[in-house]
């Protein structure tokens, strides 16, 4: 059983070959190689001349729900203790995992005054650099300072037009009672993640760790 389970949507035309591609191809450079890769292509039949560098599980219909039902099934169809949600045309950095991993594993720094650990492996938040600078202009701060090229989302605290849905690593058996992936509205993630670290606590990362585009 894997320590994470990394579920990735996928449509029929929406990015490039090459940019799915280069999305597998930053998990499989993964320094931390306790995960498995559940891939989900929503709609017609793969074009057979685009690379596979992962299993791809075809669904019955096109959803039409920016990819939401694809990570409900994939939550459910996962074996590994931490779900990732990864967008094809995400960016993990080669030390994400390890970097995670570690965060998860290390002792509980913060008591309450009954001495009972407050700060909680329930639930990973990572920044990431956002590369879409019209529509999280007013969300976010840009780097480096003054170029409008990117910007960096660091999800702490988690709110709206904060936090992105890859950013959030969470216990999977958490997802499974929280009835999965259960919010469809395109911002779905932005909504559910801040009720989820308010419920069951979470720890910050400090370095980016991927890029959305």
């Amino acid at each position: 059983m894997p320590l994470f389970s990394i579920i990735v949507p996928h449509y029929q035309g929406t990015i490039s070959r090459e940019t799915f591609a280069r999305g597998i191809a930053s998990l499989l450079a993964q320094t931390f190689k306790d995960f498995e890769i559940l891939c989900y292509h929503d709609g017609p039949l793969l074009d057979p001349q685009a690379p596979q560098p992962a299993p791809i599980r075809a669904t019955e219909k096109r959803h039409n729900d920016w990819g939401h039902s694809l990570r409900d099934r994939g939550i459910r169809d996962a074996s590994g203790d931490y779900i990732v949600h990864f967008n094809p045309d995400n960016l993990l950095y080669p030390n994400a995992l390890e970097t995670i991993a570690a965060e998860i594993r290390r002792p509980s720094r913060l008591f309450n005054q009954n001495q009972h650990a407050v700060d909680s492996d329930n639930i990973i938040i990572f920044p990431v650099i956002m590369h879409d600078t019209q529509r999280f202009l007013n969300t976010n701060v840009r780097l480096p300072p003054g170029s409008g090229c990117y910007m960096i989302m660091t999800g702490n605290p988690p709110a709206v037009g904060l936090i992105d849905c890859m950013q959030l690593v969470m216990k999977r058996t958490l997802w499974i009672s929280e009835g999965g992936w259960h919010d469809k509205r395109e911002a779905g993630d932005a909504w559910m993640y801040p009720g989820f670290c308010a419920k069951y606590g979470y720890r910050a990362v400090g370095p980016v760790l991927g890029e959305h585009f």
